[in-house]
């Protein structure tokens, strides 16, 4: 007789039942694997592509951005290139490259919306993605991923598709560097903003220019004397105000070597180190010191046009006759009311320094030039010197 509690063949259920458990956690465990590894191969690409695009946009030309972010396409030719999923078909395009502006909130944070043109443009945002989150527009060019869950869900009578999108985006930031080796003594500490950055005594044109890009303070003279002939707050026979001064920026020991040098790499952007408001001193060095001055004229004179001369407002021709933009460049703004340019100074602002001459002969020597005041360092142009670096997209997540 068959006893009523006859449980043979329960051990066979349960296997069945652990066994498919067992499939979806084998299964689930690769499509994991299967997304992060897709999506590892997706990020070096949208990565690179930014960094590339990025440093074409002091050219102003937007195709040349396109350009740079489509340069490590595969090329079926030769079998180089990105080797991400489907990445001979669905290469990066035009499509997904953004230009963006940034700009910091009041914690420090980057904020990051759509630029209007490449001129107001100084981040660029590549991904291969369903849809832009700064425009809204729908982009259908994710890498998608097959996925191994799906046929056992669909025994199960489910309707679930074979692949997973899988999104991938970079931005790329642009910021200026600071290539002049000179800091000036203009920042009024009344004023935060720092909207009239002239030195006390640089002597630019009376009444003429505002600081603005459109409308600059012109034939501004940046002189150097030492402490004991600084008059910067202190009483001496002839006083000689201290427009300006030396620095090396973060690197400590601002002597004429390092100075020197560092004219030098501005005209190729070679060793020059960052610096910014808030991320500490600079180290300054006062004092005439020619051989940064004949430096200086060595340097800037071998421009194309040479220098510009001095600006007349009696001269018609003096618009026609701009600084060259290879003259000018990015030089930090330190209090004005500095006792002596030496030791270690907080930036307060930065400005925009277009060299007209140098006069490199006589007791008395200095550089003259135009000036722009409250410059940003993510703000293109009048520089040749940039760096470059990834940050995260936090609006898409990345």
């Amino acid at each position: 007789m068959q006893r009523i509690g006859n449980e043979r063949g329960s051990v066979l259920v349960f296997i069945t039942l652990m066994m498919v458990l067992l499939f979806v956690m084998v299964g689930m465990g690769l499509d994991t694997g299967q997304l992060t590894y897709v999506r590892s191969q997706g990020q070096p690409a949208v990565d690179a592509a930014a960094l590339a695009a990025v440093n074409a946009l002091p050219t102003l030309d937007v195709n040349e951005v396109y350009q740079r972010a489509a340069v490590l396409n595969y090329d079926s030719s030769t079998q180089t290139g990105n080797n991400y999923l489907d990445s001979k078909s669905n290469k990066i395009g035009a499509s997904n490259v953004t230009l963006l502006t940034y700009s910091y909130d009041a914690n420090g944070d980057m904020v990051f919306s759509k630029a209007a043109s490449i001129a107001g443009a100084n981040a660029v945002r590549v991904a291969l993605e369903n849809s832009n989150p700064y425009d809204g527009t729908a982009k259908a060019t994710p890498m998608k991923s097959p996925v191994f869950l799906t046929p056992l869900l669909n025994l199960l009578g489910q309707s679930t598709k074979g692949t997973q999108n899988v999104s991938v985006s970079a931005v790329a930031v642009l910021t200026a560097i600071p290539g002049m080796p000179v800091a000036i003594g203009g920042c009024d500490p009344n004023d935060g903003s720092c909207r009239d950055c002239r030195p006390p005594s640089a002597d630019c044109v009376p009444g003429v220019g505002d600081g603005t890009p459109a409308n600059p303070y012109r034939n501004c003279k940046l002189l150097q004397v030492s402490s004991a002939n600084n008059g910067n707050g202190q009483t001496v026979d002839t006083p000689k105000f201290q427009d300006s001064g030396w620095t090396t920026f973060g690197t400590p020991s601002a002597n004429a070597p390092s100075i020197k040098a560092l004219v030098r790499n501005n005209s190729t952007c070679a060793n020059i180190p960052p610096i910014n408001i808030g991320s500490g001193c600079i180290y300054l060095n006062n004092g005439q010191i020619t051989p940064v001055l004949n430096e200086f004229n060595d340097v800037y004179i071998k421009n194309p046009s040479g220098f510009a001369g001095l600006w007349d407002k009696d001269d018609a021709n003096s618009n026609n006759h701009p600084i060259p933009k290879e003259d000018w460049g990015v030089i930090p703004v330190v209090r004005k009311d500095i006792g002596n340019f030496n030791g270690c100074e907080p930036v307060k602002s930065f400005a925009l320094f277009g060299i007209r001459d140098v006069v490199k002969s006589g007791n008395d020597k200095w550089l003259v030039g135009d000036l722009i005041c409250q410059r940003s360092l993510s703000e293109i142009g009048g520089t040749g010197c940039y760096t470059t670096q990834l940050v995260r997209d936090k609006l898409s997540g990345m």
